[in-house]
């Protein structure tokens, strides 16, 4: 999953040549490098559901979170450190980038793992696909988009999608409240979108915001663990739970970052959002092969219909490195 909104001031960093290279808008053909790409930025994303359901047994959610936050973190401090990309310098914005890291990290992203107590990995995914729904929804409500009649039937598409996933579940009500959770995570996610482009866009550059972002979140979820939740039993901390822990921090957090930027300098915007639909794809493959999860005919067709109201919705497509992410984030 990627950081939702931390990548909307490219539109004004751009022009001040900040040090992320300015990248093209407009697509080219997939190479076989490009192609690999992809695929491996989609695996990060994707798989992130999985490591989060391999340490739930042993590890709380918070503590996955505040793991995952702060290993991110370090990469991306790291990558910062050598692109030699300045962060933020004045408690204005750090504010606002600790108010990004509770909506878009900190409260979502631990919602998310305790829905997957209840939860099969790869349907968390596929209800996680209704993020750039939750998005136009709340960017319409603020006046930041407007409803045409293709995006109307885009998201009734995508509504009927959710309907098919969560059919077999009226009956389960833990499962219903789980799925509830996951859906009023995309909401959150989509707030923190908006905010991010209403508050902070162009004023830091994309590593930088995301880097504070993560950062901030990291500073603020340890000590609320440490309140609220047992620390981890070393003894019971496998190589497998430390690996997946290792892997959600490092690569779905930090270096899936770069990759999703690499992607737009050389196949353009329009490509890089193929990983929208990829995700979901990557998630449930996962789940079935090393989890053994098993998902009703109904739930893996809803999905489908989720991602084709997605991509009616994103019929106007995405011209500025900005809307690509906006439109890729989970």
């Amino acid at each position: 999953m990627p950081l939702p909104g931390a990548v909307d001031s490219v539109r004004g960093v751009r022009r001040r040549s900040c040090a992320l290279t300015a990248s093209p808008t407009t697509a080219t053909r997939f190479g076989p490098a490009d192609i690999a790409l992809l695929l491996v930025l989609a695996s990060m994303w994707g798989l992130s559901f999985l490591f989060i359901e391999v340490a739930l047994p042993v590890v709380a959610p918070l503590w996955i979170v505040a793991t995952r936050v702060t290993i991110g973190a370090a990469v991306l401090l790291l990558i910062v450190a050598i692109r030699r990309v300045a962060l933020a310098r004045d408690l204005r914005m750090w504010g606002h980038l600790a108010l990004l890291g509770v909506m878009n990290n900190a409260v979502p992203w631990t919602a998310v793992a305790y829905a997957q107590r209840s939860l099969p990995s790869g349907l968390t995914a596929l209800l996680m696909a209704m993020v750039p729904m939750s998005t136009l929804i709340v960017s319409v409500i603020v006046g930041l988009e407007r409803i045409t009649p293709l995006r109307l039937i885009g998201l009734l598409v995508s509504l009927s999608g959710v309907a098919l996933i969560v059919v077999g579940d009226v009956d389960d009500l833990g499962r219903l409240l789980a799925v509830s959770v996951v859906l009023s995570a995309t909401v959150l996610y989509a707030s923190g979108t908006v905010y991010a482009k209403r508050k902070v866009s162009g004023e830091l550059s994309p590593l930088a915001l995301a880097t504070g972002q993560v950062l901030s979140t990291a500073v603020l979820l340890i000590p609320v663990a440490l309140l609220l939740e047992p620390l981890p039993d070393l003894g019971e901390l496998t190589p497998t739970i430390v690996g997946s822990l290792s892997a959600l921090g490092a690569l779905g957090t930090g270096i899936a970052f770069l990759v999703f930027y690499s992607l737009i300098e050389r196949v353009g915007a329009t490509n890089a959002t193929m990983v929208t639909y990829l995700v979901p794809v990557v998630a449930v493959i996962a789940g079935v092969v090393i989890l053994n999860e098993r998902l009703s005919p109904a739930a893996l067709v809803g999905g489908g219909v989720v991602v084709l109201g997605i991509y009616l919705t994103q019929r106007a497509l995405p011209k500025t490195p900005a809307e690509a992410f906006e439109r890729a984030h989970r």
